[in-house]
């Protein structure tokens, strides 16, 4: 087989059985493995009583998204490899799809699916980012008739579904697992478009997303970890100056937010209080301050591998610009 798929589990109930039905169901046949973060539910027991063909990795612990693709990847030898989330459904075609795509572009180091709900609104095409590394999902929330679909160049993979060369993922080296939730795939694409590894978009890959089951859309929670872990990759890779204003144009941004509304309530239906908000991003900058020694020798690594990363970065983000 020449693709392996690594699903992280955290407490995905009856959604990671029919994740794994999916892929099981493939015209081009893969080789399924499921990491479990140390879930609380009875997700690998329905699992393991449908006795579906695939790899269990059961760890003791949860370390996190970053720590889990880890996991996989050391367990994961095939030329093609899929880091992805527990709360997909794959099309019958898009394993076959994905290995005409990457044989088309044998340049290219990864393969980005298109990951979409069933009722035709898109998750995400690319990724573009702000000078401060703010990151926005191209085409997010818009009907695929409305979307740039065509098959192109974009930054990396969405997170939800990560494929890619197994020379790639050695080149870009493995995920940092302090991160453990979000922007922990950003920063590893970072790496990856460093090494000179390219992405290429593929619409016939497609993937079916309803979004989330481990994370809450607008929690503080999320907010904290992706603020957080943003500022942990600008200072990696950002130009000295740019560094320098952070701070401002995070104020900026948080009030051009703030004049479009505050949600009343996050992703679960529970309520969102501004106090509870301004806390999140209080204790992101607060601990990527704490950091800045960490990141700074990270930075440093980063230039003896890699090169001149802020020039570069500076070339990659004239690429994906978030549209005005």
């Amino acid at each position: 087989m020449r693709i392996d798929v690594g699903i992280i589990n955290y407490n995905g109930g009856s959604e990671l059985s029919e994740c794994v039905r999916s892929l099981l169901a493939q015209t081009e046949k893969v080789r399924v493995l499921v990491y479990d973060n140390a879930s609380a539910d009875n997700s690998i027991q329905l699992l393991k009583e449908q006795g579906l063909d695939c790899k269990v990795i059961e760890n003791s612990e949860n370390l996190g998204y970053a720590g889990a693709c880890n996991g996989l990847l050391e367990n994961m030898d095939a030329d093609i490899q899929v880091l992805c989330n527990m709360d997909l459904e794959f099309d019958p075609t898009w394993a076959e799809n994905l290995l005409k795509c990457f044989d088309r572009h044998p340049e290219a180091g990864s393969i980005a699916s298109l990951v979409m709900e069933k009722s035709g609104v898109v998750n995400a095409v690319g990724v573009q980012f702000g000078p401060d590394l703010f990151a926005k999902n191209e085409a997010s929330g818009l009907n695929i008739a409305d979307a740039d679909v065509r098959e192109k160049e974009v930054f990396g993979c969405y997170g939800a579904v990560m494929s890619f060369r197994k020379s790639a993922a050695k080149a870009a080296g493995r995920m940092d697992a302090s991160f453990f939730l979000f922007f922990e795939e950003t920063e590893w694409y970072f790496r990856h478009n460093l090494a000179g590894y390219r992405t290429i978009f593929c619409p016939e890959a497609k993937v079916y997303h309803e979004r989330s089951m481990t994370t809450v859309r607008y929690s503080p929670r999320k907010l904290f970890y992706s603020e957080r872990n943003r500022l942990r990759t600008a200072v990696r890779l950002l130009p000295a100056g740019d560094i320098l204003k952070l701070p401002v144009r995070g104020f900026v941004r948080y009030l051009n937010m703030a004049k479009g509304g505050v949600p009343g309530q996050s992703g679960d239906g529970k309520k969102l209080s501004k106090i509870a908000i301004c806390g999140a991003l209080a204790k992101a900058w607060l601990q990527a301050l704490a950091k800045l020694p960490e990141e700074l020798s990270t930075r440093r690594r980063y230039q003896k591998k890699f090169g001149n990363v802020s020039a570069k970065v500076r070339e990659i983000l004239a690429l994906y610009p978030i549209a005005e």
